[in-house]
């Protein structure tokens, strides 16, 4: 009940949005999709800190982990607790709990946006040089597919071992997803890998900006 009233609203906010457009209802899935995400930019931020500042405390224990690794290759259950040790007395957690309920957290809004965008992105209509939003449009696929990588491909906590699978991978996915998904669905994608490179871009420049600092 309570999530079909969520569904709903959602919907008809899109609708409302896409009054200010002349009533064109990818304009308002852009419109609804990018508020949504302002929204929810300062808690994703704050969790892409913890989880950067998470990765580098864990950079600076490889050097301990590797030692403790070669001492106790044969004594698992001993590499266990001293590891555990190791996180304590550094004040590490293994997991940023935080920031892992933090998207947790965010998952049911997503979750019920597209929802959302689905079924308005069904109803149709022209935008730019898409003929229809409820096909697939295979020039929107592409563009969002490249959006989508650089996104990851900018994100600071990408290790550089296995990063150009962690490149090539979500591309192969996405277009094979894209390709067979509506157009307004692929405009709803955009908007999100454009705000997820946004914050990428934040988080690197808050970076270098406290380094030089």
């Amino acid at each position: 009940m309570l999530w079909g009233w969520f569904v709903e609203t959602l919907r008809t906010a899109i609708f409302m949005a896409s009054q200010v457009c002349g009533g064109n209802v990818a304009g308002g899935i852009l419109i609804v999709t990018a508020c949504v995400r302002l929204a929810l930019l300062p808690l994703t931020l704050r969790m892409a800190k913890l989880s950067a500042a998470h990765q580098q405390a864990l950079a600076s224990l490889k050097p301990e982990l590797n030692r403790l690794r070669r001492r106790y290759h044969e004594q698992p259950e001993r590499l266990s607790r001293e590891t555990q040790r190791l996180f304590a007395r550094e004040g590490v957690k293994p997991l940023p709990l935080a920031s892992c309920f933090g998207g947790l957290a965010q998952m049911p809004i997503f979750v019920a946006l597209f929802a959302a965008v689905r079924k308005c992105a069904a109803l149709g209509g022209r935008f730019l040089w898409i003929r229809n939003i409820a096909q697939p449009d295979g020039l929107l696929a592409v563009l969002v597919v490249l959006l989508t990588c650089l996104s990851v491909a900018v994100t600071r906590n990408t290790p550089e071992q296995g990063r150009a699978a962690m490149i090539v991978l979500p591309m192969i996915l996405a277009l094979i997803a894209l390709w067979q998904l509506s157009a307004g669905i692929a405009l709803y994608w955009g908007v999100s890998s454009a705000f997820a490179l946004t914050q990428s871009v934040v988080i690197r420049w808050s970076s270098r900006a406290q380094s030089r600092a």
